[in-house]
């Protein structure tokens, strides 16, 4: 007993003189000194708390080496307890936040300490001495293996798969853990197979210290992997889960030495383990309670900055109001700038949505359509800003109902809004002013060709927009799509794949409505040069009988340019058009540009009416083709599978007055041999039926050079 009061002398001297040493630092530091708060904070509380933890972890180590000495399985009670409860701490919290963490392997480690704390729970009951299990003493040393091993799987899985994608169901997580801890349980106490780890007399068995190496080795590649991983963690949480990998690979060395399970190794070993459990509290407990959401992964906190930056920067008005319209919750500074405000601020304190339309109509459409589908895309009204200037907007919303709000984005339009204007007038003045002009039915004939194309492609350009918006759209759903968990911490879970789906059916919306604008211009351009020659030539054949001026014609050429006039009733009519022309090319005819291809548009407005008129629903088909006879002739033929006639009457629709249509008056084909033969060729229709198709061939002569 001696040397055990003696050992006790000497703790409580240890003790007295860290205390008494730490106080003379502190007295130190007020001498002389006016304390600002600053000051208190960062050169007394700091210190001051460090030396209470000091003084707490010398006073635990002293209290648990003077239980060892007063009872070894007293000390091994109380370190045993401790990691228990530590693991069960960690299962609590990670599994309780599960529904607010994105990173699913914290739970996952939750899960497995949980399993973990288990084994270690069997592992004191079966510690030597403990009496519980009175068939075998060493049943302990076994379990300790199973729940080291474990413990340094899991780590080794947790570290290598940080910030993976690759997820289980908590389910299954819970279900392999229980299997394996199940198999260590039955192995060791029912079927008796796994292997000894300690002989009485004789220490550790090879199979031990064997197995204690290959924890350390797998501790070790733990370690790698949380450094190869280093920019996925905190560097406070990194620095405590390194070094709780390095006290657990002393302590399992400490664990290779001991000859008897009261030894001086063994208890080192649980001091070493100890003190990594304790900093495994640090790493997730403590921290997990300060800041849930920054517990291991630092990259959420730069991805909300970057998603703010953007949506402050976004040249589309982002806003969420309340569903009655009368607030506004949330906004951007081009959501503010639309409606003429200079910050936010004033945004959010002045503007009520319910009053900014021009025409309250308008806002009972788009209420009813929220309410009926729950959404609208690009819906236009008129509204005020705040300065009473007029502006044309479009819409795009959704109603979270459960939150009780509605976000949107809203795009001013006025410009495009007026250029549409401008061409509806000017085609209106073009129509009015072609209104005036005299002419015979053949002129008229004419511009009502060029005019169904025009007023096809004036039809589709009327709902068409185009805004230099898209390029920064498609830039919010590529960020959206790779920061979709940052996105799903800022909105919420599950609301991060409405608003990228949002985001990509407004950029796909605008992109095609933007394209299709592009090559509405250049047909439209096509279409009013046509119209302009066509007038003129017709004004002047009327007035003096002339024919045109001849030019070198690149007949394909010719053909396209009718058939890209005709491309919205072929569309609209899903009429496939194919094209068979020689490879080497055809010569050139001479003739009148302007006359053959208003032969060419009546042809195919021929052809389209005839799909109008037929019985056949499926495919149809519209085939031009070209070659050369003789050297000398361009054939051409316009082949459809449309209605078609009776052979014997091919001749009779270039009568006037004829037509395979009820409402024409026939002067389309008459006037069309007219122009051919003016032009020294040839036309003629062929059909083997009705219903069975019909085809136009012309004749062309080649120039001769």
């Amino acid at each position: 007993m001696s040397h055990i009061r003696f050992r006790i002398s000497v703790c409580v001297r240890l003790c007295a003189s860290v205390a008494k040493k730490q106080n003379r630092i502190s007295i130190s530091r007020f001498r002389g000194v006016v304390l600002s708060k600053k000051y208190m904070e960062k050169n007394i509380m700091v210190p001051y708390n460090k030396a209470v933890t000091v003084l707490i972890f010398v006073s635990v180590t002293v209290g648990l080496y003077l239980t060892s000495l007063y009872h070894y399985l007293l000390f091994h009670c109380i370190a045993e307890i401790f990691s228990i409860i530590i693991a069960c701490a960690v299962f609590m919290i990670s599994w309780n936040s599960k529904e607010h963490t994105d990173n699913p392997y914290l739970v996952y480690l939750g899960i497995a300490y949980l399993f973990i704390g288990v084994l270690d729970l069997f592992h004191t009951l079966g510690y030597k001495g403990m009496k519980i299990f009175m068939d075998y003493d060493y049943y302990a040393n076994q379990l300790w293996i199973g729940a080291r091993g474990m413990e340094s799987l899991t780590l080794l899985v947790f570290f290598s798969f940080a910030g993976s994608q690759k997820k289980l169901s908590y389910q299954s997580v819970i279900a392999i853990y229980t299997v394996i801890t199940g198999l260590i349980l039955v192995s060791v106490f029912y079927w008796k197979i796994f292997p000894v780890c300690f002989v009485e007399g004789q220490g550790l068995t090879p199979f031990k210290k064997i197995s204690e190496y290959i924890i350390c080795l797998i501790l070790l590649c733990s370690g790698f992997a949380l450094y190869q991983n280093r920019e996925e963690f905190d560097d406070y949480i990194r620095q405590l889960m390194a070094w709780t990998i390095i006290l657990t690979v002393f302590g399992e060395l400490a664990f290779t030495f001991y000859i008897d399970n009261y030894g001086f190794s063994n208890l080192v070993g649980h001091y070493l383990k100890i003190a990594s459990f304790y900093l495994v509290y640090k790493a997730i407990i403590v921290t997990g309670f300060k800041n849930p959401f920054d517990l291991m992964f630092k990259k959420l906190k730069d991805s909300e900055i970057r998603y703010r930056n953007l949506f402050n920067t976004a040249l589309v008005g982002i806003f969420r109001t309340t569903t009655d319209g009368k607030k506004i919750l949330a906004a951007n500074p081009a959501a503010a700038k639309i409606f003429g405000y200079d910050s936010v601020e004033s945004y959010l304190a002045e503007f009520v949505p319910r009053n900014c339309y021009e025409d309250p109509a308008q806002r009972l459409k788009i209420r009813h359509k929220l309410k009926e589908e729950g959404k609208i895309d690009n819906f236009e009204f008129l509204t005020t800003d705040r300065s009473g200037n007029q502006k044309w907007v479009a819409l795009s919303a959704a109603v979270y109902r459960e939150e009780n709000y509605i976000e949107g984005a809203v795009i001013d339009i006025t410009e495009n809004i007026e250029n549409r204007r401008k061409i509806q007038e000017a085609a209106e003045r073009e129509a009015e002013q072609r209104g005036k002009i005299e002419m015979a039915g053949s002129v008229l004939h004419d511009i009502g060709n060029a005019v169904t194309g025009l007023g096809t492609t004036a039809t589709r350009l009327l709902g068409d927009k185009d805004w230099h918006e898209c390029n920064e759209l498609t830039k919010l759903e590529k960020l959206a799509d790779q920061k979709r968990e940052a996105f799903a911490a800022a909105l919420g879970s599950g609301k991060e794949e409405a608003f990228i789906t949002f985001v990509r059916e407004l950029r796909k919306s605008l992109g095609t409505r933007c394209e299709q604008l592009h090559l509405d211009y250049q047909n439209m351009t096509k279409i009013i040069s046509h119209i302009n020659e066509i007038l003129h030539l017709q004004r002047r054949y009327t007035r003096d009988g002339q024919a045109g001026q001849r030019a070198m014609i690149h007949l394909p050429d010719l053909l396209e340019d009718a058939l890209a006039i005709n491309f919205g009733g072929f569309e609209k009519r899903r009429i496939s058009v194919r094209r068979k022309f020689p490879p080497s090319g055809l010569p050139g005819i001479s003739g009148d540009r302007t006359r053959l291809i208003q032969v060419f548009l009546n042809l195919f407005k021929n052809a389209g009416e005839a799909f109008d008129a037929s019985e056949k629903k499926d495919e149809r088909i519209l085939e031009i083709s070209a070659e050369v006879l003789n050297l000398n002739k361009i054939r051409v033929r316009i082949t459809d599978n449309a209605v078609g006639f009776e052979p014997e009457q091919a001749a009779h629709f270039f009568h006037p007055g004829s037509s395979t249509k009820q409402r024409e008056s026939g002067f389309g084909l008459r006037q069309c041999r007219s122009v051919i033969e003016a032009n020294r060729g040839t036309i003629w229709l062929e059909s083997p039926g009705k219903e069975k198709g019909a085809s136009v061939i012309i004749e062309l002569p080649v120039t001769q050079e």
